[in-house]
């Protein structure tokens, strides 16, 4: 399965069930541009440090962009640009989901939902 970066920060916001569905998960992986998303949020290099010490513990494999999805997610922002906002961060989470095959899980499956054959775990944060 491959996490979308909201939930990564759900995760590390303390939400209890993100942290149990990445616990729970077998096979993660991120896209590189989800770690690209994600350091920024991270408030100094302590927390990068822990950040990354996380993927290595927990065995993520962290897709890189190469030719193919590049040229599927260009593919994706001119179909989806206008009609559904397609930014290029989720268009690129996308089109390394399709190229690997893997199951999305995401909480903004409205950016995800209108690409055909995109498989969406659509995740649901604590109230």
């Amino acid at each position: 399965m491959i996490f979308d970066t909201n939930i990564l920060i759900y995760a590390d916001r303390g939400v209890l069930s993100a942290k149990e569905l990445i616990m729970n998960t077998q096979q993660r992986s991120i896209s590189a541009v989800t770690y690209m998303e994600y350091v920024p949020f991270c408030r100094n290099k302590h927390e990068l440090f822990v950040f990354e010490k996380m993927l290595k513990a927990l065995q993520f494999t962290i897709h890189e962009i190469d030719h193919a999805i590049s040229y599927r997610a260009r593919q994706l922002i001119h179909q989806f640009a206008f009609s559904h906002g397609m930014e290029m961060g989720d268009a690129l989470i996308a089109a390394t989901a399709l190229a690997h095959k893997e199951l999305l899980c995401t909480s903004n499956s409205k950016h995800f939902g209108q690409i055909n054959g995109l498989i969406i775990d659509q995740y649901l944060p604590d109230a």
